[in-house]
């Protein structure tokens, strides 16, 4: 079963499977909190809860909980790896927390499953350099330059070759002409 949950500042609402739902009402913690009647939209897009509680001193203590990370932590194994976790959104909706749509991922699993970049050629990994336009992608926080090449198309041509190579289609790629339809990314599990 789906659960929605209305946003207490918004008109948006977050989904989450029948388990979680169960998870945050009868939960001691949560269900103290009355997480699912105090949840907001953050400004990033997420489903978070926050409370500040004053302390003696006249100061407050900020207690931020966000709906995803709670429900990856309590029902999602974290794999094990030296690089830092976090949550992604499998469909991109931040407001999609069922447990199917989560997943636990590296930041650059994250970013390479994200359309969003600030290149200003107008193409992920696509930069001028003089007249021409150099291609260059990361792969374990290692460089590789693809090469320069005329046109900042052909450019994004290469990155997506390449990208596709090693890290199989992803929603990073290039749109150019047609030639990098994304039907069917790569995600981790």
């Amino acid at each position: 079963m789906l659960y929605k949950i209305s946003l207490k500042n918004c008109t948006e609402e977050v989904l989450i499977s029948e388990e979680t739902y169960k998870f945050i009402t009868e939960n001691p913690i949560y269900a103290s909190k009355r997480l699912n009647e105090s949840l907001r939209f953050h400004s990033n897009g997420y489903a978070f809860f926050q409370k500040n509680h004053p302390q003696k001193d006249g100061s407050y203590e900020n207690e931020t909980l966000y709906l995803h990370k709670i429900i990856a932590e309590h029902f999602l194994d974290a794999p094990e790896s030296v690089e830092h976790k976090y949550v992604m959104f499998k469909n991109g909706n931040k407001l999609d927390c069922r447990l199917e749509n989560i997943c636990w991922a590296t930041r650059s699993e994250i970013t390479r499953n994200t359309k969003k970049h600030h290149s200003k050629s107008g193409f992920r990994g696509v930069y001028r350099e003089g007249e021409k336009y150099r291609a260059t992608l990361y792969n374990k926080l290692e460089r590789i330059d693809l090469g320069f090449f005329e046109s900042a198309e052909d450019a994004a041509l290469a990155y997506n070759e390449k990208s596709q190579e090693i890290f199989g289609r992803t929603k990073s790629l290039n749109k150019v002409d047609g030639n990098a339809i994304i039907t069917d990314p790569v995600l981790p599990t």
